[in-house]
């Protein structure tokens, strides 16, 4: 009888869950929300308060020399209610933790023992801290990653999707031109200072919400659901992957998106997901600013995979290197 009236400790426990993950999507669509009502505030004096003119801007960019302007002041406003503000406050608000573990620290742990050693600890907390060879490791990782994973890209880019569903085909080819168009107008770079613009919109401001949300708050959470920490990375990977709305680029993002996860999952620290994330996406930027001024002929945007030697040796360099971080985090966390 008590059985019947009191469910298991481990039922309640995934029922708030689920919960806590659906309570997350509305913050987050909410954030969203309101992050694209405050940005169209913002650039309305771009246009002189014209809505039409705004309109046509947006639905067909290349149009109107405003909208590089226009694009670039929304996605950072999205990004910072849609991805930061939002999984923050559901952060404080929600699960009822504080935000003081989340700051980036060099030096020995500032966890108390109680909470070093409490299992329900917060999972955004830093327990172990950032280190400057680790960063170093992960930025070679990061770098030989982009080159091994060209394969996949251009695999995935090469698929045919017409024998599941030809409408999915067309839609999916569409929607992938149309971004694609969109990427090369918004990081169409003539000038240093439009370089630093780019990577705070497109690099910085994306590191740091996306694994906020996907590695620091969606990944734990499935953790806690499904009971195996693989599960929960690729579940996470999947999701950071989908949202994209790219599928001919499904797949080298969801590779990416788990290697942000068990970066976050080995080392208990956030910071290094945040930073493979803005050196995937930034170096990026930068070498396509140097392609755009004919400085270098390497162009990091092509489909096409690298040679294989280059793919061999980029794949076994990456292996070491995430061997060396595991292997650096895993002291640190016994030394502390």
């Amino acid at each position: 009888m008590d059985l019947l009236e009191k469910p298991e400790p481990t039922v309640i426990r995934k029922t708030n869950i689920v919960s806590s993950l659906l309570i997350l999507i509305g913050f987050v669509l909410l954030g969203l929300f309101l992050g694209q009502a405050i940005a169209f505030v913002g650039i309305l004096p771009l246009f002189n308060y014209d809505f039409q003119n705004i309109q046509q801007a947006l639905a067909n960019p290349m149009s109107s020399p405003q909208a590089k302007s226009a694009l670039l002041i929304l996605q950072a406003a999205t990004s910072i209610f849609g991805f930061i503000i939002a999984p923050l406050l559901h952060y404080r608000l929600i699960d009822r933790q504080l935000l003081t573990p989340l700051m980036p620290y060099f030096g020995s742990a500032r966890l108390s023992p109680a909470q070093s050693t409490d299992k329900e600890a917060s999972p955004l907390a830093v327990r172990f801290p950032t280190s400057v060879a680790v960063l170093g490791v992960v930025f070679l990782l990061m770098i030989a990653f982009m080159f091994a994973n060209s394969v996949i890209i251009e695999w995935n880019m090469n698929l045919d999707f017409s024998g599941i569903s030809p409408a999915f085909e067309e839609w999916a080819k569409t929607k992938e031109g149309e971004l694609k168009e969109l990427t090369e107008y918004l990081t169409q770079f003539n000038s240093i200072s439009g370089l630093l613009i780019g990577l705070v919109v497109i690099a910085v401001l994306p590191a740091v919400g996306e694994e906020l949300l996907f590695r620091g708050l969606v990944q734990p959470k499935l953790h806690k659901l499904v009971g195996n920490h693989h599960v929960a990375i690729w579940l996470a990977a999947l999701l950071f992957s989908a949202i994209h709305l790219q599928f001919y680029g499904f797949f080298p993002r969801l590779l990416l998106g788990a290697l942000f996860g068990y970066l976050f999952y080995w080392s208990g620290n956030l910071w290094y997901a945040i930073f493979a994330h803005f050196v995937n996406n930034g170096f990026t930027l930068f070498m396509l600013y140097l392609y755009q001024q004919e400085i270098t002929d390497i162009d990091l945007e092509a489909t096409e995979s690298v040679a294989w030697p280059v793919v061999l040796a980029a794949t076994v360099a990456g292996a070491f290197l995430l061997h060396q971080f595991r292997q650096m985090t895993r002291l640190k966390q016994l030394d502390e």
